[in-house]
């Protein structure tokens, strides 16, 4: 049951701990008729939503919406029909934000217990009935049993965010990049190569939520599952075979809410190829009921393409890139950073295994 909360320090300020915030979600994921298959990111990446969501609310006593996700390794196999487990707890709150951990587990028919698959992190922002951030949030305390080492956490993941960002942030300041000086040998045998524009896969929509926020924001967990659907679709597309999965998101940012009558258009590429891994790219372009358009981010899908009977399979399609394309270039040497990041820094709580 949750703890009253209390004020610290004589004030009025209300404060809450970690544990008055903790709340879990379980569910039988995906499709009986693809029991044993691996089952897509995009429904994954909602439950940790809905589980964000919960925590959220038991923290500030009120509505939230999605602000962004941070990078998500999903190495591990998840099947349809699994039993899946998520835990969350929060972990740092701003004057309306709140970051919230996420942790997912899974127990399979034939198995007893469940096992740990990956570790996500939400930030969710408080929001009145019209939409508007609520600034008077409950204060978060680390004076607890659980209170130091999600401190500790807070403080790991702000310092990888920072070391992501400087990771990438020089290649923006450059406009003089060579094939010759970014591209890899190739890994593998290529049979024929398209340059970045020849991937190119375009939708254009509307999300449609079953049920629509007060102030016409649509789910953001909604919007995850499009975006991971447009991102693997780009790489069957691309690899010639339908068993591609996403193993990791990189960092996603929704500058500004989406709302039901929002036309969305999704620019989807593939701007990075290894032995058998991919990497997809998706600029998202809104299109207001008023006729604005703007640009709203850039997110990234690292894609494993993959046998049906399980095993990886090699990619053997390129990319041909130019020296007059500096966008490709750009990205191109993003995704390789990125990969190279996600293979030498494991995952906070669970070492990586083979996918």
């Amino acid at each position: 049951m949750q703890n009253e909360p209390y004020a610290q320090d004589g004030t009025d300020t209300v404060t809450r701990i970690v544990e008055d915030s903790l709340d879990y979600l379980a569910d039988i994921i995906g499709d009986g008729n693809l029991a044993g298959r691996r089952v897509q990111a995009g429904p994954v990446l909602k439950l940790m939503y809905d589980t964000a969501v919960s925590v959220a609310l038991r923290h500030s006593g009120c509505r939230s919406v999605l602000l962004g996700v941070d990078r998500i390794d999903l190495p591990r196999r998840v099947c349809h029909m699994d039993l899946v487990r998520l835990e969350g707890q929060l972990i740092s709150v701003g004057r309306s934000s709140m970051a919230i951990e996420v942790q997912c587990f899974v127990k399979r028919p034939e198995e007893r217990e469940f096992t740990p698959t990956h570790v996500g992190f939400v930030t969710m922002v408080a929001v009145d009935e019209r939409g508007n951030p609520i600034r008077d949030i409950p204060r978060l305390s680390y004076d607890s049993p659980l209170g130091v080492a999600a401190k500790s956490l807070a403080e790991h993941r702000k310092a990888q965010i920072l070391e992501r960002r400087q990771a990438v942030e020089w290649i923006d300041r450059k406009d003089d990049f060579r094939v010759s000086d970014v591209i890899e040998s190739e890994q593998s045998v290529r049979y024929d190569y398209l340059k970045p524009r020849e991937t190119e896969v375009r939708v254009k929509g509307q999300i449609i939520s079953q049920n629509v926020q007060q102030d016409g924001r649509v789910k953001g967990g909604d919007f995850l599952v499009w975006l991971d659907r447009v991102a693997t679709y780009t790489a069957r597309q691309f690899t010639h075979n339908d068993c591609v999965i996403t193993l990791s998101t990189d960092d996603i940012l929704f500058k500004r809410p989406l709302h039901a009558t929002d036309r969305i258009e999704l620019i989807s590429r593939v701007i990075h190829v290894r032995t058998h891994t991919l990497e997809v790219s998706i600029d998202i372009v809104v299109h207001t009921l008023e006729g604005e358009q703007y640009s709203l981010d850039s997110v990234t899908f690292l894609i494993l393409n993959y046998h049906a009977s399980g095993p990886k399979k090699k990619i053997t399609t390129g990319l041909d890139l130019s020296d007059d394309d500096q966008d490709s270039l750009k990205r191109y040497i993003k995704a390789r950073t990125r990969y190279s990041f996600w293979k030498s820094n494991p995952e906070s709580h669970l070492t990586q295994s083979p996918v």
